[in-house]
């Protein structure tokens, strides 16, 4: 037609031998490289359903800082943060035949069940604060993680009152259909990442992820 004829001088396609994109124009690098994080906090009640008291925008971070557990233990300590489970879940889709809906299982619900299946390393029942660290790649949803936080803080000993701090954490460097979860109570109140400054004030706030058989943070610098 006379409108898909004006188009084709406007509408081009890469000509052969043409420079490769970059991705560094536009941000495009920079949003690839970034470690995305949304926080909350949630409240056990025996009563009633874990409830979801907030939600914060998400946060950037220029990459994220990998540590090693011996090295940050008197850190851990003199924080009052103790490591009570991790878990690691795989999503999974089984198709559904003749059945009329697929089953689809969520990563972080199966991590969450993983960590539960776990022995705890201590009891939170006298726990004032517990942190839920979950960690994946890119296609990590918000929904999936709430799912697993609430079946976690359903499952733990946690005593009614106490305040759950979650961190839902996201890297391009992570397995899209993967992610796992780390569980800490804290002594104290604060968010994650108050305790001072790098690695030793995320750990301190209760921040610390297990993925790929490596511990990893953010701190508040980057």
């Amino acid at each position: 037609s006379q409108r898909t004829t004006a188009l084709k001088d406007i509408i081009k396609g890469e000509e052969v031998g043409g420079s490769d994109f970059d991705e560094g124009q536009g941000g495009v690098r920079l949003a690839m490289e970034s470690a995305i994080k949304i926080t909350g906090t949630l409240e056990k009640s025996s009563s009633s359903p874990p409830k979801i008291l907030d939600i914060a925008n998400p946060t950037r971070y220029t990459k994220m800082t990998e540590f090693n557990m011996d090295d940050i233990k008197a850190t851990m300590e003199s924080s009052g943060v103790t490591l009570i489970c991790t878990g690691t879940g795989k999503e999974m889709y089984k198709d559904p035949g003749s059945a009329i809906e697929a089953e689809i299982t969520f990563a972080p619900v199966e991590a969450a069940r993983s960590a539960l299946s776990s022995t705890p390393s201590a009891s939170l029942s006298n726990a004032k604060n517990v942190v839920l660290n979950f960690v994946g790649g890119d296609e990590l949803v918000l929904n999936e993680v709430l799912e697993g936080a609430v079946e976690l803080i359903d499952g733990l000993d946690i005593g009614d009152g106490c305040m759950v701090n979650l961190n839902s954490l996201c890297h391009s460097s992570f397995p899209v259909d993967m992610a796992s979860v780390t569980v800490v109570a804290t002594k104290g109140e604060a968010a994650s990442g108050d305790e001072g400054e790098g690695v030793a004030g995320s750990v301190g706030g209760g921040e610390m992820y297990f993925q790929q058989g490596k511990w990893w943070t953010v701190v508040k610098e980057d």
